[in-house]
């Protein structure tokens, strides 16, 4: 009788969702926004997890961006990459990482929020504790030759 209870309990909170975010209710939603910065060029822009393909986005500046929810996976492995593409100029990192989770800060009507922007000279995450954005990548030279996409 007790394992049916559990198992009635993780069931119904599996399924009963959170209006706010739209994920179940013992499962955290997250929105990555990010944001170009870089006057009048575009970059593109390719993002995925193991099981969700984000898409490709041509971000085009002053301040075009682009964002998407999910809710984390219930082992608490979720991870999103991206890869970007600027002149003759590449970045692949983590958007989004269970580590990352910490920094991103909680908005109770879209559920925690990161933001990232994209500079001429690399990539910031935004740190709501401080209110400031901190330089986390620099872009790569493509080399010469490689198919850029």
């Amino acid at each position: 009788m007790k394992n049916l209870f559990i198992f009635v309990f993780v069931f119904l909170g599996l399924n009963v969702v959170n209006p706010c975010n739209g994920c179940p209710i013992i499962l955290r939603g997250y929105v990555v926004h990010i944001k170009s910065d870089i006057p009048n060029d575009n970059v593109t822009v390719h993002c995925q997890s193991k099981d969700d393909d984000v898409g490709y986005h041509v971000l085009h500046s002053p301040n075009l961006e682009f964002q998407w929810k999910f809710c984390e996976t219930i082992t608490g492995s979720t991870l999103f990459f991206c890869h970007f593409w600027w002149q003759n100029k590449e970045q692949i990192f983590d958007v989004f990482n269970i580590s990352m989770a910490q920094w991103c800060f909680v908005d109770h009507l879209e559920g925690n929020t990161c933001h990232w922007e994209i500079k001429d000279d690399g990539f910031y995450f935004y740190e709501p504790h401080n209110y400031v954005w901190l330089k986390q990548y620099s872009w790569k030279q493509i080399p010469e030759g490689k198919l850029i996409f």
